[in-house]
């Protein structure tokens, strides 16, 4: 070996030794694949910069397809053995849409140091390492969450604002290309509680953390800001504006060019003066927006329908109000949806809002988002739906809707791996979303790898113990493994926790009839029936008891109702184990045909 140029690099209590194709952790040797060793390498040599996909497909695989998927495994895997730094922080970053890049700070041992140190341990010591001339993102702040503003004065119609003022500040961040900033949804569990930044940053996996309060004095209101380090806990910014409500535009701008010239970010292309555009010049739009997004933000049908009066009222204000259009399509989408409404009632409005929206501004991610939705999920153009999927992410790779909804979309189609890698995008972007966590444990179950999704299911219910969609999950899981008497505790139970959800109603009925409990599952059904009575059910439930039940004719006449209302929930017929006894049955293929899903 003596032609070849031995290589070590060094970060946290990690060797790579590139001759003997080994890493090594304290000393002690860290199993790894050859392309598993050769990503990490990649990663490594270009520490504290982004490495695209084609670069790792180019450099470790030649194929073409299977290659992100196997890229997205192999970085999974690197994950897995390396762990999290001392602060908490994972050492490989994603850049969604873009690829990839090592966080840590790597120091290179010379050549001349390697051999002293094989030779005398104690004379090496004395042989500096060279740090490599990279910039490393321990310097820098390339990640960041903005907490709720604290509604110091606790004035209940102070409230919207300060969720609303935290999404603008939010957004304009968001235009930083050199900037992850996590989405409201996500930071939004912190609202109202005393919290220490350090931890919530680490829990968020980011570098800083913007914190403050807004104060109502009179018609004037009072906002204080700080930007904090999380890795050291130092304040690096602060301020306190005192600003009427007409001027919420400039104080949202002025706090977020504030804190991107302190992280010394700037916009590509833009000298600075301006974040975003402003959708509307009417303040009382924009206040009835905030009000209504503040509602949406609450997912109840109740109170998404109280969004919706909000949204009507700032476009009545400003009927160009593009997001107030889209507000509206996302609160239809919901009620679609989640079965609250008849989806021939609630998806045209959706994209009738939705395609108004784009009229207005056709770079809206969120409208086109949302628009890919409803022609999935109710027109069944799967073709179209993509393209629109494609292009709000293109628009926005930080949009984790996008990624959410795009990932269902595949998985519903069978392309789990490709579905995987947008959920995992998702989740990147959104990591203590408890919907989305819970959907990539969905696609486990799609794949028939139950205990892969009890797995991930019960990692969800640590952080929220009642999340219903995670419980539910959890006994679907049970009873696809066999384990009946665990799937109708949990269910049992569940209904309780989601005061009769249809869905989980449908599902115990399920789990009642598969166990041999015929006459509970027929119960089931008759509180389903009763339930028809009061509001709107969708049919698939009557037709998941019925599979249950071995009643064919039963099952399809339910699927056929659902069919012809068009309802949402039909486009899991494909992945969907609970009807696999229906398969053999020629009425399947004909309805999977209509829907667009056949093979």
């Amino acid at each position: 070996m003596s032609g070849t140029t031995k290589k070590i690099y060094e970060f946290g209590p990690f060797r790579l030794d590139t001759t003997e194709h080994i890493l090594l952790r304290n000393g002690e040797p860290v199993p790894l694949t050859l392309k598993s060793f050769k990503t990490l390498l990649l990663l490594v040599e270009n520490s504290g910069h982004v490495v695209e996909k084609s670069e790792f497909l180019k450099q470790v695989w030649s194929k073409a397809f299977v290659e992100e998927a196997n890229l997205t495994q192999q970085v999974f895997t690197l994950r897995k053995v390396l762990g999290t730094d001392q602060n908490g922080r994972q050492y490989i970053e994603t850049v969604p849409k873009v690829g990839y890049r090592f966080a840590a700070t790597v120091s290179k041992v010379p050549d001349e140091a390697s051999s002293l140190a094989e030779k005398n341990p104690a004379e090496a010591q004395s042989v500096t390492k060279v740090e490599d001339a990279i910039p490393h993102t321990d310097k820098t702040i390339d990640s960041i969450a903005v907490l709720p503003l604290a509604n110091v004065s606790n004035d209940p119609d102070t409230e919207y604002l300060s969720e609303g003022i935290t999404d603008g500040i939010i957004s304009n961040l968001s235009q930083l290309p050199q900037l992850r900033v996590r989405a409201l949804s996500t930071v939004l569990r912190y609202k109202g509680r005393e919290v220490d930044p350090q931890k919530v940053g680490h829990n968020l996996n980011v570098q800083a953390v913007v914190m403050g309060s807004i104060i109502q004095l009179g018609d004037a209101f009072i906002f204080r800001v700080e930007l904090v380090d999380v890795r050291d806990g130092a304040q690096l910014w602060g301020e306190e504006y005192k600003r009427r409500l007409s001027d919420i535009f400039e104080v949202q701008e002025e706090i977020s060019l504030a804190i991107s010239r302190k992280l010394q970010v700037k916009l590509a292309g833009e000298n600075g003066n301006h974040f975003t555009k402003r959708h509307t010049p009417n303040i009382e739009a924009y206040k009835l927006y905030l009000k209504g997004r503040y509602f949406w933000n609450r997912r109840t049908a109740e109170q998404v329908k109280r969004g919706i009066e909000y949204f009507e009222q700032a476009i009545e204000k400003d009927p160009t109000y593009a997001m107030a259009y889209v507000g509206l399509a996302d609160s239809y989408v919901i009620l679609g949806g989640y079965s609250d409404s008849p989806p021939k009632e609630a998806f045209p409005k959706a994209k009738v809002m939705a395609s108004k929206a784009l009229e207005i501004d056709d770079t809206l991610t969120e409208a086109r988002a949302s628009l890919a939705y409803v022609i999935a999920n109710y027109d069944w153009d799967w073709i179209a739906a993509e393209k629109e999927y494609r292009r709000a992410i293109d628009l926005n790779p930080n949009y984790a809707t996008a990624h959410h909804w795009y990932g269902q979309f595949l998985a519903k189609t069978e392309r789990h791996t490709q579905a995987m890698i947008e959920l995992k995008c998702a989740q990147e972007l959104e990591p203590l979303s408890f919907i989305i966590n819970t959907n990539i444990g969905r696609v486990f179950y799609y794949m028939g790898w139950y205990d892969k999704t009890l797995d991930h299911c019960l990692e969800v219910l640590e952080m929220d113990p009642n999340f219903c969609s995670a419980r539910g999950l959890l006994a679907m899981a049970y009873e696809r493994k066999g384990m009946y008497r665990d799937a109708i505790a949990e269910c049992e139970k569940l209904v309780i926790l989601s005061k009769g959800d249809a869905e989980v109603l449908a599902f115990l009925g399920n789990f009642y009839a598969v166990s041999g409990k015929n006459a509970e599952a027929l119960k089931v059904i008759d509180r389903l029936k009763k339930l028809l009575k009061q509001r709107y059910v969708s049919p698939f439930y009557m037709a998941i008891v019925y599979a249950g039940l071995r009643q064919k004719d039963q099952a399809f006449k339910w699927l056929e109702k659902a069919y012809q209302e068009r309802s949402s929930l039909i486009t899991y017929l494909k992945v969907e184990p609970t009807f696999e006894s229906l398969h053999p049955d020629p009425r399947f293929a004909d309805l999977l045909q209509r829907i667009g899903l056949a093979s």
